[in-house]
């Protein structure tokens, strides 16, 4: 059968600056793992749910406080937020084969490792018209206050390297989000999905990551997947400067740069290949 579309899209978003502040949220004393696994082969109709949202400060007021974030005399602070879904359902009876491996890790985590990480593959051959629907959504969210005062020391209380500080004294503030997320409707599908973010560090010697990627191909060979697939990356930057002197010291919170970015791909038909790899990472080392 001859292939009917071939579609490739790589996307690789990295945010360069002189301004990146995003630095990360260390573990609270006590941490927690939570692991799933799923298999399935099956012929009929099937159902899966996986949510997450995970918050977490430094503020010294705890969450229930927040916002508004910090306070007068106790600036230096931040919030994460992220979360993570996953439904995947049939409409109709169809042969199914699903495997799905969930890992939630809160202790801190350094480059190449991940708190949330989710892996999902499909297989599916809709019967008399049947379709699976199935999207995946994973999300980012940092925001912290610059250091009031212009204390030098703020930047080496959350980075080893010994040279972060002649970059910037302290952390500026920011305010950042990345989502990413994709979407199958199908009749025919073989699809593979991965989603992971990395917040919450031993240090910002590691910059905050997000990756969602997908994989649509021929469920064997010279049978395209058949359907609908999409998948977006939104990323919204706000960051500050860290300039403090005492001639011209620098507010503390003021907004120096904003970038916008969002993309989004779609595919309908006979799919041989969808392939879009999305990635966002931020720090002021990287």
């Amino acid at each position: 059968m001859r292939k009917l579309a071939i579609l490739i899209v790589i996307l690789t978003f990295i945010m360069v600056s002189p301004v990146i502040a995003d630095r990360g949220m260390g573990p609270v004393p006590e941490t927690q793992g939570i692991v799933t696994s799923t298999s399935v082969n099956a012929v009929g109709n099937f159902a899966s749910v996986s949510e997450l949202q995970w918050r977490i400060t430094d503020d010294h007021r705890g969450l229930p406080a927040i916002p508004p974030l910090g306070e007068p005399g106790w600036t230096i602070s931040a919030i994460y937020e992220s979360t993570y879904t996953e439904d995947t359902q049939t409409h109709g009876v169809g042969l199914m084969l699903y495997d799905k491996e969930l890992d939630v890790e809160t202790s801190g985590q350094i480059s190449g490792q991940w708190n949330v990480e989710a892996t999902k593959q499909i297989a599916f051959i809709g019967i008399d018209g049947a379709y699976v629907l199935s999207s995946d959504n994973i999300m980012v969210d940092g925001a912290g206050l610059d250091d009031e005062y212009g204390d030098d020391s703020d930047t080496g209380s959350y980075v080893i390297c010994p040279f972060a500080e002649t970059i910037s004294p302290s952390f500026p503030a920011f305010c950042n989000r990345a989502e990413a997320g994709s979407t199958i409707d199908m009749t025919v599908a073989n699809v593979r999905t991965t989603s992971t973010d990395r917040f919450v560090m031993t240090s910002s010697d590691h910059p905050v990551e997000l990756n969602h990627d997908i994989r649509v191909a021929e469920l064997v060979s010279d049978v395209p997947s058949v359907g609908m697939a999409s998948a977006f990356l939104d990323v919204l930057i706000q960051e500050g400067r860290s300039e403090y002197n005492e001639v011209e010291p620098e507010p503390p919170d003021v907004l120096f740069e904003r970038i916008e970015f969002s993309e989004e791909t779609t595919v309908d038909g006979a799919i041989t290949l969808f392939d879009k790899l999305m990635h966002y990472e931020s720090g002021m080392v990287r």
